[in-house]
């Protein structure tokens, strides 16, 4: 595989996380760690009902266009697909909010969780077509066209945040003290960030004729994401459901922490995650070879292994002060990031093993380790969180609990998606892939002994401390002979700049239809 490809999605989501951290360091000592908890759970209400947009249709996609179908009469389908699902979406949140008020005749302790729902509008019309344009660059590998618009969104919302939180400059009443009214700004600068995302995405991704699809066009897309509907739902259930029971349960505040938390695992997630986005279209351009297909398996889940286990070290051992940075009413959150970080690990790594079925068309399979997964978790956050609920007593662990159960369903799905496919091909753990994550966590455990009980190191410190972690977790990879000199240097080179903008160039040059 071409390395600009992988090399762009790095640093675009290189860039996401360190611009993200910046937005939300504003947004929390601006806005309030309250104001973000109330924001946080108007926005998980919506995603809750975000299935209805996907519906397994965006990995058939990638598929489709993996296997050289028509691209033209392809996203024509996707298209009409998606303008039915995201009316039905949207129309999905207004239900669910007048049922819960109307009918249920419960509420939030804060009306600014509807109003922020309202503001958000823009926000989830966008997202369905968003979802559509990253299925088809990433089914193409197109990693520049599907990075620039979300470069583009980065840089638009933390300017908003700036703008609309920092200095304020429409003069909101109170801006600066954090007052929970605040959160209707945050909604703002997410919309307005979404809407610049979306018509990027238009312009990049479009040009194609537009005719409606051939009816077979749409039944083959259902009869592939048919078994993926079923995870897809259980997907958005399990991944927003603990943001609204921890707000149900114990407030803005504790809301809040478990949304720095949250955020930061999505940011980091999005980053180590990199390795895994080309993962499908790249299993079903070597379907065709069992030779080339096993090496490719095989030296995924290597390298994944030897990329994310030091990121997720390092983060686990300086959560404290990461979280400082944002403000210090986060550090007593740690805990739960640390818990989570471990989970974030469990539910990436198991991503090479049921990618598997999808890229071989045995989606009932894939389908059915996601949803086990995925189920799992929403049954923990259930018992785990709340201490009661329709009079029902439970363990009433909050924020810990939700933690847990991110945990607890990362392992099973892992250790679920590696039985299933090793009873069809086999993809050893290598020695090498062991070797490495051992080192980082010994490495890991020498910094925590001497500098992990601090939560008030200094910004540039922790940036020292992380490259030196870096270098000396390469050094020990190189002396083990973990990688190899050669492999070292073609991970050095991905980063050539001068080759990434050539690939840049020419990519946009080349019509993606």
């Amino acid at each position: 595989m071409e390395t600009s490809k992988p090399a762009w999605i790095l640093l675009q989501n290189a860039f996401g996380l360190i611009l993200g951290f910046l937005t939300y360091l504003l947004i929390m000592r601006d806005a309030g760690v309250s104001s973000w908890g109330i924001f946080s759970t108007a926005l998980s209400i919506g995603l809750i009902f975000s299935f209805v947009s996907d519906l397994g249709i965006n990995t058939a996609h990638t598929r489709m266009i993996a296997l050289g179908k028509d691209r033209n009469e392809y996203n024509n389908a996707l298209i009409v697909l998606k303008i039915f699902l995201t009316a039905l979406y949207v129309g999905l949140i207004f239900l669910g909010v007048f049922v819960w008020t109307a009918i249920l005749h419960q509420k939030f302790q804060s009306p600014l969780v509807y109003m922020s729902i309202l503001l958000l509008i823009p926000y989830f019309l966008g997202l369905p077509y968003i979802q559509a344009n990253r299925a088809f660059f990433t089914g193409t590998q197109e990693a520049f066209k599907m990075s620039l618009p979300a470069i583009a969104e980065s840089v638009v919302r933390f300017a908003a945040v700036v703008l609309l939180i920092h200095f304020n400059v429409f003069h909101y009443p109170n801006a600066r003290s954090g007052i929970p009214e605040m959160a209707l700004l945050i909604a703002v600068s997410y919309s307005v960030s979404y809407v610049v995302y979306t018509v990027l995405s238009f312009v990049i991704g479009m040009p194609w004729k537009f005719r409606l699809p051939h009816l077979e066009t749409i039944r083959s897309y259902l009869r592939y994401s048919y078994p993926l509907i079923w995870a897809s739902i259980t997907k958005a259930i399990s991944a927003n459901v603990p943001q609204v029971l921890v707000y149900i349960a114990l407030g803005s505040f504790d809301s809040g922490g478990y949304a720095a938390d949250n955020k930061f695992i999505l940011m980091m997630t999005g980053f180590t995650m990199s390795v895994t986005v080309l993962i499908l279209p790249e299993l079903t351009s070597r379907l065709s070879s069992n030779d080339d297909y096993g090496k490719a398996m095989g030296g995924t889940v290597r390298y994944l292994t030897i990329f994310i286990t030091p990121i997720t070290v390092f983060a686990v051992v300086f959560a404290a002060p990461i979280l400082n940075l944002w403000t210090s009413g986060l550090v007593s959150f740690t805990y739960p990031l640390q818990v989570m970080l471990v989970g974030s690990w469990f539910w990436t790594m198991s991503t090479p093993y049921w990618t598997h079925f999808n890229a071989v068309a045995k989606t009932r399979v894939s389908g059915f380790l996601n949803n086990f997964g995925y189920t799992i978790w929403i049954i923990l956050d259930f018992v785990l969180i709340p201490k009661s609920l329709a009079d029902v007593r439970f363990a009433g662990l909050g924020i810990v609990g939700a933690a847990y159960a991110y945990l607890i369903s990362g392992v099973i799905i892992l250790v679920a998606s590696i039985i299933a496919l090793s009873a069809e091909l086999k993809i050893p753990v290598t020695y090498q892939s062991l070797k490495g994550a051992l080192i980082s966590i010994l490495l890991g455990g020498f910094f925590y002994l001497f500098l992990g009980g601090d939560s008030a190191i200094h910004s540039i410190v922790l940036i020292g401390l992380f490259l030196a972690y870096a270098g000396l977790y390469a050094g020990f990879l190189l002396a083990s002979k973990t990688i190899s000199k050669e492999e070292f240097f073609d991970i050095v080179n991905m980063l050539n700049i001068r080759r990434l903008g050539r690939y840049a160039v020419e990519e946009l040059k080349n019509k993606s239809q």
